[in-house]
């Protein structure tokens, strides 16, 4: 079984060194964004692989995760666009 591993830090440190607060939001909340589209993949993917082995109700909660993670992007990508929205209005 292959597990995934991964760095939860937007980048480091000194590549971030000029950016404003805002483009620090901006930059981590596009990352969160990528991030949890690979997580959700990952998790509709054994949800098909524990289907496959006959563990239905596993797979069912493995796609709810997915959804689950779907929808915490999309609160991701709205905040994004209000950070963005207010910050083209002033």
């Amino acid at each position: 079984m292959s597990h995934h591993h991964h760095d939860h830090s937007p980048s480091s440190a000194s590549a971030e060194g000029g950016l404003t607060e805002t483009e620090k939001i901006l930059k981590l909340l596009h990352h969160w964004i990528h991030h949890n589209h690979d997580h959700a993949a990952n998790y509709s993917d054994w949800a098909r692989r524990v289907e496959a082995t006959g563990f239905s109700e596993a797979a069912q909660r493995l796609d709810a995760a997915a959804e689950m993670t779907h929808a915490i992007t999309r609160e991701f990508e709205a905040a994004e666009a209000a950070i963005r929205r207010q910050v083209q209005d002033e």
